[in-house]
């Protein structure tokens, strides 16, 4: 649709610059606001946190560089395009090693605030980052005559706005687990989270209409993550409640 601003400025990159932005300042609110931390706690968590994002980027890249080689090794070249389920896995991995190298510590151990709010935040930045997709004119769905379909300039035929679709989900989710945070104190926020986007992410990709390869000719590389974390939902239950939160009173 518009994937420059003012013919200059790539929309996608603003986006997801702007759900970061905007994630950093939720978890900057909740900790001050909630957990009552200081400035230079929350300081040493934002650092933490753009250090994490700046892994999540350079996964993405690389997990979207392995799908155009499997898709095709014998015409694959470099691209920066990314993939979230990578992002994902990167920023996770980059945040593990500033907490326990650096954050835990400077400030002690978090992790149980930390479990709770992190997924709110990520899915409110995803919210925006699939906003980008949709005005780069990326991850669309498949064609379409139904009402909801939308013509990109770079196709022939309207298609399914499976990106508008999941950033609606998204920030539906996000409100979702706010209001158990923020309400009922509900620890287990990480496991809805990856039950709840897993399933999702796993139908729509169904819809996708853009060829990213397929594992054993039936599921997407996004589907085969899906059911990694819809599996992996299961012991981070039993993890959290009989290791994490094992003194505490189960919400």
């Amino acid at each position: 649709m518009y994937p420059y601003i003012f013919n200059v400025i790539d929309s996608y990159v603003v986006m997801m610059l702007i759900g970061v932005l905007v994630a950093l300042l939720l978890v900057s609110l909740y900790f001050k606001l909630v957990v009552k931390k200081d400035k230079y706690f929350i300081l040493d968590l934002l650092l933490s946190a753009i250090i994490a994002v700046l892994f999540g980027v350079v996964f993405a890249c690389l997990f979207e560089n392995l799908y155009e080689f499997v898709k095709d090794p014998s015409n694959y070249k470099w691209t920066f395009g990314m993939t979230f389920i990578g992002g994902l896995f990167g920023g996770v991995i980059g945040f593990l090693i500033m907490y326990f190298f650096y954050f835990k510590k400077r400030n002690g151990n978090a992790i149980k605030e930390l479990l709770i709010i992190a997924p709110s935040c990520i899915t409110l930045a995803h919210a925006f980052g699939r906003i980008g997709c949709f005005l780069s004119g990326c991850c669309y769905g498949k064609e379409t005559d139904s009402p909801i379909g939308i013509k990109f300039p770079h196709l022939d035929h309207k298609v399914i706005p499976t990106q508008l679709i999941e950033c609606i989900f998204l920030f539906i989710l996000t409100g979702i687990l706010l209001f158990l945070v923020l309400k009922f104190k509900f620890k287990y926020s990480f496991v809805v989270y990856l039950l709840a986007y897993g399933i999702f992410r796993f139908i729509i990709e169904f819809f996708r209409g853009d060829d990213r390869g397929a594992f054993l000719g039936i599921f997407s590389p996004s589907q085969v993550w899906c059911i990694i974390m819809v599996l992996g939902a299961i012991p981070l239950f039993f993890i959290l409640k009989r290791i994490i939160f094992k003194n505490e009173v189960n919400k």
